[in-house]
Order: C-alpha cells, then sequence, then structure tokens
C-alpha cells in the first residue's frame, strides 16, 4: 500500500509539474502577467488559462491511463508502476509544447497579436477561438497515445 501512496503522490507530482509548466508557458505567450489577469476577472485570460489547463489535464490523463509500463497498449488492471512515471513527463511537455505550437499558428493566422487580444479587459471572441485550439491540440496528442 505505501508504494501505492508513492506512485500516486509521484504521478500527481508529475502531473502538477507540468499544470504548472503549461501556466508558465502560456504566461509567456500573453502580456502582462496571466495570474494577475485571471484574479483581476478578466474573462479572456480566465477562459484561455482554464481551457489550456483542462486540455492539459486530458492529456495527462491519456498518458497515465493509455501508455502503461508494458507498451502502447491499456493495460488490463490500469495499474501504474514507476516504469510509465517518465512516459508521462515526456508527453506531458509534448502536450505544452503542441498547445503553444497551436497557440502561435493561430495567432499567425488572425490579424494583430493573438496574446494581446486574448487578456483584453472587454471580453473578445477570439477567446473562444483559442480556447477551441487548446482542447483540439489536446484531442490530437490524446488520440495519437492510444
Amino acid at each position: 500500500m505505501l508504494e501505492n501512496v508513492g506512485l500516486i503522490l509521484a504521478y500527481s507530482g508529475v502531473g502538477i509539474g507540468i499544470l504548472v509548466v503549461g501556466f508558465v508557458v502560456l504566461d509567456l505567450l500573453t502580456p502582462d502577467k496571466l495570474g494577475k489577469l485571471v484574479m483581476d476577472r478578466n474573462p479572456n485570460a480566465s477562459l484561455l488559462a482554464a481551457t489550456s489547463l483542462l486540455s492539459l489535464g486530458l492529456i495527462l490523463w491519456f498518458a497515465i491511463f493509455f501508455v502503461p509500463a508494458t507498451g502502447n497498449e491499456a493495460s488490463d488492471t490500469g495499474a501504474i508502476s514507476w516504469d510509465g512515471l517518465d512516459d508521462v513527463l515526456v508527453y506531458g511537455l509534448v502536450g505544452v509544447g503542441v498547445q503553444a505550437i497551436g497557440f502561435l499558428v493561430l495567432d499567425l493566422l488572425t490579424p494583430g497579436k493573438l496574446g494581446v487580444t486574448c487578456v483584453e479587459e472587454r471580453f473578445h471572441t477570439a477567446s473562444w477561438v483559442t480556447a477551441a485550439v487548446n482542447v483540439s491540440v489536446a484531442l490530437i496528442v490524446c488520440a495519437s497515445l492510444t
């Protein structure tokens, strides 16, 4: 049982670390401090941060569940092991990178600076498009893990 607790803490630690890295990368892609904008009730920044974190959580769930240490197939028992921890870290970082690329590509396809638009105080519909890119990228990464 203690080993299972250790595994849960290790996977949770890696997962939380990936979420932090994802938030920091998103913060670098947008002007101002993203955390401050969220706490100031900025609707665009909040939607962007929420969908980014939710999408990374989805990627991490798939990485943990579908990429066990035994190979690229879902395990029969659903049990996690120490051997799969590095896979989760790598796939989580891939998710962060692909989300950043998706954001940058969308920025190239739209006029103006998407980072600036997505943190305006007044709600902007580009935030929904950016949110959709976050979720779509996550689903693509998740599908590639199965």
